[in-house]
C-alpha cells in the first residue's frame, strides 16, 4: 500500500508540474495570437477550437481522475482480476 501512496504522490506532483508548464504554454500561445497580423492564423485557431472535442479524462473531477490513475497503476503492477472473478464478485450484489 505504501508504494501506491508513493505513486499517487508522484502523480500529484507531476500533475502540478505539468499544470504549471501548461499555463506557460497557454500564455505563449496567447501572446503569439495577440501579436499576429495573420488573419488566416486567427481563422485556423477559431476553426480548430470550434471543432475540438474535450478529452473524456479532462471532464472528470479530480477525485475521479485520481481513481482512474490508481486503477491504471494497479493494472500496471499486475493487480487485476479476471472477468470471471469480477462477475463472481459483483454477482454477490445482484450485478451481472
Amino acid at each position: 500500500m505504501q508504494s501506491m501512496k508513493y505513486f499517487i504522490t508522484c502523480c500529484f506532483y507531476n500533475f502540478v508540474y505539468l499544470h504549471m508548464d501548461l499555463q506557460a504554454e497557454k500564455l505563449n500561445i496567447l501572446q503569439t495570437i495577440l501579436r499576429t497580423t495573420d488573419e488566416g492564423l486567427i481563422m485556423d485557431v477559431k476553426a480548430f477550437l470550434g471543432s475540438r472535442k474535450a478529452d473524456w479524462f479532462d471532464e472528470l473531477t479530480a477525485e475521479q481522475q485520481s481513481d482512474v490513475l490508481e486503477g491504471l497503476a494497479q493494472a500496471d503492477n499486475g493487480e487485476t482480476v479476471t472477468h470471471a472473478e469480477a462477475v463472481k464478485l459483483f454477482g454477490k450484489w445482484g450485478l451481472k
